[in-house]
């Protein structure tokens, strides 16, 4: 009896070391031939720790993804998944293209997926012999052959063929010893990010995801002691505020909306370090429609009634200098002279001006007098939606299909010290005992 005890312990952990072994040469592969040496801000998805964590899910959750496990067909994709797949920028190309590469299975059947999935419908082969295709809205470009796919994604549009002929030949590509790829290796989470004074990670946990990551500080202006206005109302979905001058982050800048120009200079210098935001339940207001009638002489007059709509309680609060603030708002147009802002800039409802004490409040509720004392917090960043209260309200119908998983979110920044600020973050779903990857796919 012994004899075979001992048999069978032996064979538990060779096969322990092996799948260890296995799953360490995963890893070290995703690292080879996967970045082009250009890269700048580096995403790292780690797939087998996800994959790990909803296998442990499955065991104590079976029903649930049976349930929702999906058919042959669709689970087709013509691709390998690696132990990480990377997504990047690179340093000659906007911040907004990303780059990523994953190995081909079956060029027929990704060719399907490509179609079914991210909606390309025109494949052209190359002169080299790959397969080519753009997204109809030309931001997405894909470059394959029977062993490598190559992506892009550029919300700018940027040329990206060249790139993408190098990652299909895996040539200028980073060997696995550079100083980003080693300290992404020492990474540990579901998504991490490493990039000069950037880092952080994402991981999916049961009922929650949470967020931890550190950033520069040095252009913020972070007070001794940081707080807030203890003026949200308690029925408020969505409360924002942040304790923090942003002068150096936008100095110099001009921002441009339709027929409005600002020049951030003029804006901040009226800036007082501290701003809210607050989304609350539904108010009333009435909003003039205009209908035609014709006259007993057969004339078509216009007339105007008033109507009342329900629209979400928004309340926008800054401390400020509001004299000159307000004088060069006004000067921009966008703020009347009857106290309403100017409704080309935001045409959905009616917004309304106020100041009062060193502090300036816009806000869909007319007439609307603000208070509040200064309450001391840790952090100078806080932000607070109460996911379940948003859906029930059914201000943004839109939106519920999206967010039918959720039900809480809670993100705060703290000063770490004088070049480092953390963020730190959670996003609670509904049900607790399931994985919060898998109720994101689902």
């Amino acid at each position: 009896m012994k004899k075979i005890f001992k048999i069978s312990a032996a064979i538990v952990v060779l096969l322990l070391i092996s799948v260890y072994g296995y799953l360490q040469f995963r890893a070290y592969r995703s690292y080879q031939d996967s970045i082009h040496q250009e890269a700048n801000l580096i995403f790292k998805v780690n797939l087998d720790g996800i994959f790990e964590s909803m296998s442990t899910d499955f065991i104590s959750n079976p029903a649930y993804y049976l349930k929702t496990g999906k058919g042959e067909e669709n689970s087709r994709r013509g691709i390998s998944l690696p132990a990480n797949i990377f997504v990047y920028t690179l340093k000659s190309k906007s911040s907004g293209t990303y780059f990523c590469t994953l190995a081909v299975t079956d060029s027929t059947a990704l060719r399907q997926y490509l179609k079914r999935v991210f909606k390309l419908k025109t494949f052209q082969k190359t002169a080299e012999g790959n397969i080519s295709a753009l997204s109809a809205d030309q931001k997405l470009t894909v470059l394959y052959n029977s062993k490598r796919l190559a992506m892009a994604y550029s919300f700018k549009k940027d040329a990206v063929t060249t790139v993408l002929k190098d990652l299909l030949e895996k040539k200028n590509m980073m060997s696995g010893a550079e100083p980003e790829l080693t300290a992404l290796k020492a990474t540990d989470g579901h998504l991490t990010w490493n990039l000069n004074d950037y880092s952080g990670s994402i991981n999916f946990k049961d009922g929650a995801v949470e967020v931890d990551g550190t950033f520069p500080i040095a252009d913020i202006a972070i007070p001794g002691q940081t707080g807030y206005l203890d003026n949200f109302t308690k029925e408020a979905t969505l409360k924002v505020w942040l304790n923090a001058g942003i002068r150096k982050i936008f100095a110099h800048q001009e921002f441009n909306f339709r027929d409005f120009h600002f020049q951030a200079d003029s804006l901040l210098k009226s800036y007082q370090d501290y701003t809210a935001l607050e989304l609350g339940k539904s108010i009333t207001q009435k909003d003039s429609v205009i209908t035609y009638e014709y006259n007993d002489d057969f004339e078509k007059v216009a007339q105007t009634t008033l109507k009342e709509v329900a629209v979400p309680h928004i309340r926008l609060t800054l401390s400020a200098n509001t004299a000159d603030l307000l004088k060069y708002l006004r000067k921009q147009q966008v703020i009347s002279t009857s106290g309403q802002l100017n409704n080309k800039l935001f045409p959905l409802y009616q917004v309304f001006s106020f100041e009062q004490n060193q502090a300036w409040q816009l806000s869909t509720l007319e007439n609307e007098r603000f208070s509040g004392s200064f309450k001391p917090a840790p952090y100078f960043f806080f932000a607070e939606a109460d996911v379940n209260r948003l859906k029930s309200q059914q201000q943004f119908p839109l939106l519920n299909p999206y967010l039918s998983a959720l039900s809480y979110a809670k993100f705060t920044a703290t000063k770490v010290d004088t070049q480092k600020g953390r963020l730190q973050g959670r996003i609670d779903f509904h049900r607790k005992n399931i994985n919060s990857f898998s109720q994101l796919i689902k």
